[in-house]
């Protein structure tokens, strides 16, 4: 991967990964005496969890998996106070956004103190300052990119959804593992797939765009859509094709977003996650359509989605060309079964209810990214035409 040259973070590529191989990526970070902590889910992967007991062997680890989507404050500092005082040199999440995004606060917090609350929102009343321990993350889905960007997202004991953000939470090494993405069902396959081209296209059509990012995220956004499919197909018979190519992309929308931040599609995610506990890839799917229209009123951005279609497709009329792009976009979220309406969300939302519960999104950073400006009217039309 040539996005090497424009992350810190250290990219490894391998089909495999075996109990010696983290053992050697911990030395290199901390040393022979080297203290671990590995953060996961509780949902049960086998090539991890036969790495994991054959690392116990090796060397001494502090494992924990508690782990649930959307990470909450509270799991998340349970875990950093069992940690409080056993002098960990090394943080390792292994696993989708939530518990590589989980490491990271757990990261900042034992290196800054206080309470991971303390760090979010406009209210924040900590600041992250230093990071005394490495962070190795390793994705097991191909979509949140978590394992190269400087960003995680966390529920706060208030319940609302905040993005917290910091040099300092970059990874000190990525490792993406083909064979962790074995297995992964169709249904997480897609949402997840659909997470990372919502990165790849945000980074587009964004106010903090800029020549490289642009680059990296119109090869990104190609990169997924030539392989989201064949991964799907794979999944159903848990084959391995398309896998390597998604995780590769996925990583590099990563690399792409942690540049520019996301956009629209991400900001109104958040309500969706937060009010009805929508899984992340899905609630990023569920507007993917409506907001590549709203942005399509952006020239620059309409040249941009044109360098995507042209890639796909070869020469023809723009218009063509992203009418092409859109339609394929629209084809894949019905083949992966992913949501629409409401009505496919099994959720009944009266139209004087969308005012209250959507507007929340227009004081999100994300939103004010988003390079057509985005108002309380256009978010009412976008929501109610989905009822």
């Amino acid at each position: 991967m040539f996005e090497q040259a424009i992350t810190s973070t250290k990219i490894i590529k391998t089909g495999h990964l075996t109990a010696h191989d983290l053992d050697k990526l911990i030395f290199y970070c901390g040393g022979e005496q080297a203290n671990p902590c590995l953060i996961i889910d509780n949902n049960p992967l086998l090539q991890r969890d036969i790495m994991l007991d054959e690392l116990r062997k090796i060397r001494k680890v502090e494992i924990f998996d508690k782990v649930f989507p959307d990470p909450k404050v509270t799991d998340i500092m349970a875990m950093t106070d069992q940690l409080k005082g056993k002098a960990i040199h090394v943080v390792i999440g292994i696993g989708g956004g939530s518990s590589m995004d989980s490491a990271k606060g757990i990261a900042a917090v034992l290196s800054n103190g206080g309470d991971l609350d303390d760090y979010l929102g406009a209210g924040a009343t900590r600041k992250i300052e230093k990071r005394d321990v490495k962070l190795i993350l390793i994705p097991t889905t191909a979509g949140t990119g978590s394992e190269v960007t400087k960003v995680g997202v966390y529920t706060s004991r208030s319940g609302r959804k905040y993005t917290l953000g910091h040099p300092l939470m970059q990874a000190d090494i990525a490792v993406l593992v083909t064979a962790y993405t074995q297995g992964l069902p169709p249904a997480i396959t897609a949402s997840t797939a659909f997470d990372a081209l919502s990165h790849a296209l945000e980074t587009l059509w964004n106010k903090n765009a800029s020549p490289l990012s642009d680059r990296i995220a119109v090869e990104s956004a190609v990169r997924i859509l030539k392989w989201m499919e064949t991964a799907y197909d794979s999944s159903l018979s848990e084959a391995l094709e398309g896998r390597a190519e998604m995780l590769e992309a996925a990583c590099m929308a990563g690399t792409g977003f942690s540049m520019t931040g996301t956009a629209a599609v991400h900001a109104l995610s958040f309500i969706l996650s937060e009010e009805w506990h929508i899984p992340h890839g899905i609630a990023c799917a569920f507007t993917l359509e409506d907001v590549f229209r709203l942005n399509l009123r952006n020239e620059t951005t309409r040249q941009r989605l044109k360098l995507v279609a042209k890639a796909l497709y070869g020469e023809g009329d723009t218009d063509d060309l992203i009418d092409t792009l859109l339609k394929k976009i629209i084809t894949l979220k019905k083949k992966f079964g992913l949501p629409f309406t409401f009505k496919d969300l099994n959720i009944e939302l009266r139209t004087d209810k969308i005012g209250e519960l959507f507007n929340k999104s227009l004081d999100d950073p994300k939103m004010k990214n988003n390079i057509v400006e985005v108002n309380r009217e256009i978010i009412f039309e976008l929501i109610k035409n989905k009822i």
